[in-house]
């Protein structure tokens, strides 16, 4: 984490929700002035919708100068996916997918104390019922850099081989299942009995490593050949359950981080909205990788910056989800 970043932390911890509202908030008016000049303009007027602005849409002129303070600007919130954004959170989980995210997310998960590997034992790729669990991409990737044939397997057991190959990872002699799970059949509820869900399995570098099956209810669509799927846990309900455990282990405070990709940059202030709501005394954030982490972690070259004409738009978004947050926080 950064100088700024921990300053910033610091001032959320210590102020609470309303800081980290000020701080952002600050963020959007400084790039209004550096596109208009005058930090009061109508964020809603000089910010388009993402949806009005195509990558190869003229977009805006700026100056050398004007483009390089907007795009440090929108990369403090993840935008253009140049720089990690650490969560800094004590718990950590990280969201899952193709097993160079799942790599990348590991590693920006440097602060976290307990890391929590969360992935679908059901995932499947293709559209056809006995469609392979994994894409051959994944079950290539996996076989060149571990050394391990998935074919057949599932995200579940991709993780796992991810987890496990951690530095300093030490297995524990027996896996531990931890007497907490949810039901997806209800809200998804908070239980207190071991489901299998929620798995601790060993540790990497002092930190606690666990896996978090994410359950879902699959069914056959209509045509009698597409898979579909539903009653998967979104992101804050997943970390609601999270911070249901950590209370019931006797931990009240410990905010939780959740690992991602930039790609819906917005989402970061959706969840910590819902930290208020269903945190349960727990802060919730997002970490999001940039290009050169999982580039890295790819063994490939690092992506194109996003276009400096759609980070408005990336903008707008952000506004619009921060004029939620301040209302609802007038509203307490």
């Amino acid at each position: 984490m950064s100088e700024q970043e921990n300053q910033i932390e610091a001032v959320i911890q210590e102020q609470g929700p309303e800081a980290y509202l000020a701080e952002r908030q600050a963020w959007v008016r400084e790039a209004i002035e550096i596109i208009t000049g005058d930090p009061t303009s109508d964020p809603n007027e000089v910010l388009p919708s993402a949806g009005q602005v195509r990558a190869d849409s003229p977009g805006l002129t700026l100056s050398q100068e004007q483009e390089h303070g907007l795009r440090e600007v929108a990369g403090r919130f993840g935008i253009g996916g140049e720089v990690d954004v650490t969560s800094g959170a004590a718990c950590q989980i990280l969201e899952g997918g193709k097993p160079w995210k799942i790599e990348a997310e590991a590693a920006i998960a440097g602060d976290a104390a307990t890391i929590i590997f969360s992935a679908s034992n059901m995932r499947r790729a293709g559209k056809g019922i006995d469609a392979p669990h994994l894409g051959q991409d994944e079950v290539d990737y996996m076989q060149g850099k571990y050394g391990v044939d998935l074919t057949g397997k599932t995200e579940y057991d991709m993780a796992r081989v991810i987890a496990e190959s951690q530095e300093g990872y030490m297995a524990l002699e027996q896996d531990e299942v931890l007497p907490f799970g949810y039901d997806i059949h209800n809200n998804p509820a908070f239980v207190t009995e071991p489901t299998g869900q929620l798995v601790k399995i060993g540790t990497a570098r002092g930190k606690d490593v666990l896996l978090l099956r994410v359950d879902r209810e699959d069914f056959v669509k209509d045509d009698g050949i597409t898979l579909g799927y539903r009653k998967q846990p979104k992101t804050a309900e997943l970390m609601s359950v999270v911070a249901d455990v950590l209370t019931a282990c006797g931990d009240t405070t410990s905010d939780i981080g959740f690992n991602t990709s930039n790609t819906y940059v917005s989402r970061a202030i959706d969840v910590f909205r819902a930290g208020l709501m269903h945190g349960n005394g727990h802060g919730f954030s997002v970490g999001m990788y940039g290009r050169g982490t999982l580039a890295e972690t790819k063994g490939t070259p690092a992506a194109e910056p996003t276009a400096i004409n759609q980070i408005p738009g990336e903008l707008h978004v952000i506004y619009s989800n921060l004029e939620k947050l301040k209302a609802e926080l007038e509203s307490e």
